[in-house]
């Protein structure tokens, strides 16, 4: 298994028809329940889709773009309903129609845009900027069949620090940013892919409740970036032997019961999942259905 001081190295190119790829979406998905990935190929499978998501996929668009061509995008704000819907229709196979309000919901991403201008912007003057929304993969060891590669896409990556923007709907603790696996795993992609030793990484997050920006600073040690590297190639290892358990039930204090994970608003596998049936009050029977 690779570690933090044997990066960077030369090391295999990834091979679409023998390797295996795993993204730090996919392990936290995995470490709710494996099965969450597992029927990601059967008919019934619902990809996500909320407004929260669309809404945030469309503030990094924007910001992408004003960093990309380091001008202000005035032109995007003037006509978001042709790329909003273009993104919505190719990402997602979705549509503005099903937005409920689409004034309040364009008025709201010129908000988080404008106010990530007056705010964030200023902070990246002066900064060397390697990778803006750059996808890198990583090879992560040597699997049953093939190899192990980690994939990820950073939002902005400096001479100087990883950065990744985010939208909630209420202020984020500092625990969320000490414990992100996303931050574990990025900071060893990106000395492999791009030769930084970056051992910290911010957190912008937008607030849609204040409309702020608040800033969360992590730092992580090798032993802790060891530790992501480790969990991830294991995962890896999952996903290529195509083995995913559902596990719908946590234990805390032996105490079990259903996971907030599995019920029909939550899981994308709810309806070709037969893990679900528990006889513990919640309808099974229910059709889950993804919608605004």
């Amino acid at each position: 298994m690779v570690k933090w001081n044997q990066l960077p190295y030369d090391g295999p190119k990834y091979d679409e028809s023998q390797d295996t790829l795993i993204r730090q979406s996919s392990i936290g998905q995995m470490q709710l329940c494996p099965g969450r990935i597992g029927f990601m190929n059967s008919p019934k499978y619902l990809a996500m889709i909320s407004e929260p998501l669309a809404f945030g996929t469309m503030v990094h668009h924007i910001i992408s773009q004003d960093i990309i061509e380091n001008k202000q995008q005035d032109r995007l704000l003037l006509s978001m309903n042709e790329w909003v819907e273009e993104i919505l229709v190719d990402d997602y196979e979705w549509s503005l129609t099903k937005v409920p309000n689409p004034r309040d919901f364009f008025a709201e991403i010129t908000v988080a845009y404008r106010t990530w201008v007056d705010r964030v912007k200023p902070t990246l003057a002066g900064e060397e900027i390697l990778a803006c929304e750059e996808e890198f993969f990583m090879y992560l060891g040597k699997g049953n069949t093939g190899n192990i590669f980690l994939k990820g896409t950073a939002d902005l990556v400096t001479a100087n620090r990883l950065m990744d923007w985010k939208t909630s709907g209420r202020a984020w603790k500092q625990a969320k940013a000490d414990f992100s696996f996303q931050a574990s795993v990025y900071m060893p992609l990106h000395r492999q892919a791009l030769g930084v030793e970056h051992q910290d990484f911010w957190f912008w997050v937008f607030n849609r409740q204040q409309a702020s920006w608040e800033l969360l600073k992590t730092k992580r040690t090798v032993a802790q970036i060891n530790a992501a590297l480790a969990t991830a190639i294991q995962y890896g290892k999952q996903i290529e032997a195509e083995s995913y358990p559902c596990t719908p039930v946590p234990e805390a204090s032996f105490n079990k019961q259903r996971g907030w994970y599995c019920k029909p608003k939550w899981c994308s596998s709810w309806n070709a999942c037969d893990a679900k049936f528990m006889n513990d009050g919640i309808n099974e029977k229910e059709v889950a259905v993804r919608s605004w």
